[in-house]
C-alpha cells in the first residue's frame, strides 16, 4: 500500500480538525492530531493546510455553483423548535416556510453522522479533562 501524504490525512481528518478548531488553539489541535490521530504537523504547516483546503473547496463549490446557476433557487426551509428542557416537550415550533410542509424525520445515517461527532467530541473533551488532571 502506497503512504500516505500528511496532506492526504489532513482531508480525510477535516472534519474532525474543524470540530477541534471550535474547542481548542491551533497547537492544541496540532497536539491531538499528534496523539490520537498520527498526523504530526507544525502549527504553521497545519495553518497552511486550513487555507490550502478552504481555497480548494471553495474553488470547487465556486465551480458547482457556475454549473448548476441554470437551476431555479429555492429557498432555504428551516424549522425552530423550542423545547422544554425538562420535559423535551416542544413548546413553539415555527416554520420559515410559507407552504408548511411537515417535519421529515432525519435518515438513520443523518442519525448516525451526528451521533458519531458528538461521540468524537465527548471523546476528545474527556481525553483533554483527563490530561489536565494528570498534570
Amino acid at each position: 500500500m502506497a503512504k500516505r501524504t500528511k496532506f492526504s490525512k489532513f482531508r480525510s481528518l477535516y472534519d474532525v480538525i474543524e470540530i477541534l478548531l471550535d474547542t481548542y488553539t491551533h497547537e492544541g489541535v496540532v497536539e491531538i492530531l499528534a496523539e490520537s490521530h498520527d498526523l504530526e504537523l507544525s502549527v504553521s504547516t497545519l495553518r497552511s493546510y486550513l487555507y490550502r483546503y478552504k481555497k480548494q473547496s471553495k474553488e470547487l463549490s465556486v465551480a458547482t455553483d457556475n454549473a448548476s446557476s441554470q437551476s431555479e433557487d429555492k429557498p432555504d426551509i428551516k424549522k425552530q423548535i423550542i423545547v422544554d428542557l425538562y420535559s423535551n416537550d416542544p413548546i413553539q415550533e415555527s416554520n420559515t416556510d410559507a407552504s408548511d410542509e411537515p417535519y421529515v424525520q432525519p435518515t438513520h445515517e443523518e442519525l448516525d453522522t451526528s451521533m458519531k461527532r458528538f461521540e468524537a467530541k465527548l471523546k476528545l473533551a474527556n481525553e483533554r479533562n483527563s490530561s489536565l488532571v494528570d498534570k
